[in-house]
């Protein structure tokens, strides 16, 4: 079914999520109920998507995708770009058929929006998705490890060098942005994007973080801001997992500056900022060829909760 109705994708739901092992949210920390709190924030994200104009739903008897036409990077890149979400594939006999089915109805759907370029990410244990995404022409770009850790054993105070970023900090974070975000990011693996374009995708993005009030912290030494890290907490009273949840995003360290243990402070210090600003635990995301930020997230008591593959199509 083309762009369903939301009763059609919580039929689908009621009857095949609480069986499903694939929410990303699944095995994340949480408080305990029946159903389990997973289960509600996957319809609070359905709704949430359903409420964007630029999303579009395909489902069948047990799958349901998500595409999204992106304004943001249609602007920027010079094109159109989407992204494909499978928030629901069930565990059914002929479930290659119904995938196989939907991305024919996601290309058609896309092909009349004039885009060119999909990327989607699934979890690594999804092979019947992954395979399916193969065959209708999807390339493989990496994966992505989400890690949790609590807060409670964080100290008080951050590295006295890392701090809340301010107005007058914007220009430099953006240079720092541009020139030393990870280079193996899924964008730059993908020869069909310039190189300098991606460069200043970063720059944008973390302008458009800043006008939509999203905390960033800083880090300083010889008087200059030397790295950065966007973030985000949870606003209180809407905890889905019951336990009050920041968000790590975006790490970018000067490359002239490392070998100091700046990268450590500015991303310890980070996650005290958070525990200040009431978060109980924080979710974070890097990718496996990225062996600094594993050795990172493992020293500051981060444990892997799932694994998602990054796939790219080009559309003709």
């Amino acid at each position: 079914m083309l762009t369903a109705e939301i009763p059609d994708l919580l039929a689908v739901a009621d009857r095949h999520l609480a069986q499903s092992p694939f929410d990303p949210f699944r095995h994340y920390p949480a408080l305990h109920a029946d159903p389990p709190l997973w289960q509600g924030y996957w319809r609070q994200r359905l709704t949430q998507l359903a409420a964007d104009p630029h999303v579009h739903f395909l489902t069948h008897d047990a799958v349901i995708l998500a595409v999204r036409d992106s304004t943001w990077d249609r602007n920027h890149f010079g094109f159109g770009m989407a992204t494909l979400q499978v928030l629901l594939a069930a565990d059914v006999p002929d479930l290659q058929q119904q995938l196989a089915v939907l991305l024919l109805e996601a290309r058609a759907l896309l092909h009349d929006k004039q885009v060119r370029f999909v990327s989607t990410r699934v979890n690594g244990d999804q092979l019947p998705v992954l395979h399916a995404l193969e065959d209708a022409g999807f390339r493989y770009m990496d994966n992505v490890i989400w890690p949790v850790a609590p807060t409670a054993h964080l100290p008080d105070d951050p590295d006295p060098r890392v701090r809340v970023m301010n107005a007058r900090d914007l220009p430099r974070v953006v240079e720092l942005a541009q020139r030393w975000a990870y280079p193996r990011g899924h964008l730059y693996c993908n020869t069909g994007f310039a190189k300098r374009d991606v460069d200043s995708m970063y720059g944008r993005w973390l302008e458009t973080a800043w006008q939509n009030q999203t905390p960033l912290a800083v880090i300083e030494e010889e008087g200059h801001v030397q790295g950065f890290f966007q973030f985000s907490v949870e606003p209180e009273g809407q905890t889905p997992l019951g336990y009050r949840y920041g968000h790590m995003r975006l790490l970018v360290l000067n490359g002239e500056m490392r070998g100091r243990g700046m990268g450590h402070a500015l991303f310890h210090g980070a996650m005290v900022l958070m525990k200040r600003m009431g978060a109980s635990h924080i979710d974070s995301g890097y990718s496996t060829k990225n062996h600094v930020s594993a050795r990172v997230h493992a020293r500051n008591g981060f444990a892997s909760a799932h694994e998602e593959v990054t796939l790219h199509l080009w559309l003709g």
